[in-house]
């Protein structure tokens, strides 16, 4: 990361901070006053020595001082405790910010964008990564200004006491921070990529776990070990780096605070034995103030040169989360008008083109066609002919140029949101989280217990209770590990559906599925009301021929459209497709 990146990720972790600047004054403020109760309690102690040694004061006289001290000492403790928790909350309300910015921003960039990287990697940037901006919240921010501010309030106290030990601390004191940057100007290029090795080390290790039976169908088991092995061990050598400079860090500070309080310790010594007089006599309570307030002088110092590492880590851990936030996606410039709830849903597109960049060849190129509302609809072609494409592009997932209305109003001035909560969509392979049944259709909608199996009986899914023991409140494995995949297709399905939608998009739903359980899904997909809008993405000759209408792309274009019998009479792109296509991928 250049010095320009980290200066930008360090600017955007200050501007992180502002919603939690409550909880960092509290933690500041409790700061100042613990470093004004340490001057007083540092005085006590060394009026009490000096009144035992110096002055032959009986210990009975100075219970009251002993009693000041101990209460010093226990409200030092709680302003320690309250320091703590405020800096915790001011974290967690950070991490909560950065994180919903974070999932929010992946919502708007779509499946396209998620599919890029595994799992893991994603999972990593949203808990691990976001997790180290804790200690830069919590701890470095609040000492950035107790560094100054205890410290200054000390000179004020040590310099009316003698200043060749206030010109000791002034001048010993900048060393610190000094070689604390020195040492830090790497520490956050190790963490940088010590973050980027974890995230590979997580989508890497999730990848080989989900897939671990077929590594040990094709026995390649042994081979996934050794390259975890070598992946691991280069996340262990990147972390050993880390720690090497954290020790190092913490060494060069522990040794110029060690010398700096030395200073000032042969300075005294030196002027009890009178061989300097520069500064004036120094009686013993004057000097066992000093010594007990020079360790504490360099401490709020030195603790920023431990947190300085925090921050170093919180801005390697920046790179990867700005780098999500400041991708656009096609839902970064949607409208704001709202669909209407009344009208019939048809959708028509003129000139509809869709580029990966502006560089690159067309995805789509120039389509016109128009979906009547309640129609059922077909989209058919080869591998890579752009149905995909299509749906993604329909659902808001692609930038398009051209024009796409829906219910008679431009999709690029609705608003997203309004559009998606209108539609459904149904994959290939079902997703099933580790949940209950219930869970797993309402998927975090307030649904009924009713709704719910109202949505299972329409997808024809009920027989499903009748093999779990709880009903729907049974624990179904991530995956759909103890369901067969039609039964998971008609969980899925019943999801779909458990709300009222004007438009089901289905990207071929039966692909995977054996013909009974394709018979099933399909009449649960024909109990679907006359005025929602089916879409479907299929291969399946037999569910062509059932088509109000068909769409056949090739290359991005659009070959066909019109009813399967009209194709078939009168389109050769569409009778050379199932001539030479669509018979061959029926009987698979």
């Amino acid at each position: 990361m250049s010095r320009t990146k980290e200066k930008q990720a360090y600017r955007w972790l200050m501007g992180q901070a502002r919603p939690a600047r409550r909880w960092l004054a509290a933690s500041i403020t409790l700061g100042v006053f613990n470093g004004l109760l340490l001057l007083g309690q540092a005085a006590l102690l060394a009026k009490i020595i000096h009144q035992l040694i110096m002055e032959d004061v009986a210990r009975e006289a100075l219970t009251s001082d002993f009693l000041w001290t101990a209460l010093l000492m226990v409200a030092r403790g709680l302003c320690h405790w309250g320091r703590e928790i405020c800096g915790f909350n001011a974290g967690a309300q950070v991490r909560k910010g950065v994180r919903k910015a974070l999932l929010d921003k992946l919502r708007r960039l779509g499946p396209l964008v998620i599919a890029e990287q595994p799992a893991g990697s994603w999972s990593s940037v949203v808990v691990e990564q976001v997790e180290e901006l804790q200690e830069f919240v919590s701890h470095y921010l609040p000492q950035m200004v107790l560094a100054v501010t205890i410290p200054f309030i000390m000179l004020l106290v040590i310099f009316p006491s003698n200043w060749i030990a206030g010109m000791i601390f002034l001048l010993t004191a900048p060393l610190i921070p000094v070689f604390m940057i020195f040492v830090g100007l790497k520490a956050a290029q190790a963490n940088r990529r010590n973050f980027q090795a974890l995230s590979r080390l997580g989508g890497f290790f999730l990848d080989r776990l989900q897939g671990l039976e077929t590594l040990r169908l094709f026995q390649r088991t042994e081979l996934a070990l050794e390259q975890l092995e070598a992946v691991s061990e280069d996340f262990r050598l990147r972390t050993m780096k880390v720690l090497k400079l954290a020790f190092l860090s913490s060494t060069i500070l522990e040794f110029f605070a060690s010398v700096s309080i030395a200073l000032v310790a042969v300075y005294l010594g030196m002027n009890f034995l009178g061989h300097i007089s520069m500064g004036g006599e120094v009686s013993l309570y004057t000097g066992l103030f000093l010594l007990l307030l020079a360790p504490e002088f360099y401490q709020p110092l030195r603790e920023l040169g431990t947190y300085y590492h925090a921050k170093a880590k919180a801005v390697g851990a920046t790179e990867s989360i700005l780098e999500i936030l400041s991708r656009e996606a096609a839902a970064e410039h949607q409208g704001q008008r709202s669909l209407p709830d009344q009208m019939p849903l048809s959708i028509q597109a003129n000139g509809l083109t869709v580029k990966a960049s502006q560089a690159s060849q067309p995805l789509l190129h120039g389509l016109n066609f128009t979906i009547e509302a309640g129609q059922r609809v077909a989209i058919i072609g080869r591998s890579g002919a752009g149905k995909s494409t299509l749906v993604n592009t329909l659902m808001g997932f692609w930038a398009f140029e051209g024009n796409i209305q829906v219910a008679g109003q431009s999709l690029a001035e609705t608003h997203l949101s309004s559009w998606r909560k209108s539609m459904a969509w149904l994959g290939q392979y079902p997703l099933i989280i580790h949940g209950t049944l219930f869970e797993n259709i309402a998927f975090g909608r307030a649904l009924s217990e009713q709704q719910v199996l109202d949505a299972l009986e329409r997808a024809n899914g009920l027989d499903i209770l009748e093999g779990l023991p709880n009903g729907l409140q049974s624990l179904l494995k991530e995956q759909g590990g103890n369901l067969s995949v039609g039964q998971a297709q008609r969980v899925a399905l019943a999801r779909a559906i458990a709300e009222p939608v004007k438009l089901l998009i289905l990207d071929e739903p039966t692909a995977s599925l054996d013909v009974n359980s394709e018979q099933q899904v399909m009449r649960a997909l024909s109990r679907l009301p006359k005025d929602c809008t089916v879409i479907t993405i299929t291969h399946r000759l037999s569910q062509i021929d059932s088509m109000d209408q068909v769409l056949l792309l090739d290359k991005g274009r659009l070959l066909a459209a019109g009813a399967p019998a009209d194709l078939a009479a009168h389109s050769e792109p569409y009778q050379a497709f199932i001539l030479h296509q669509g018979r061959s991928l029926d009987d698979a």
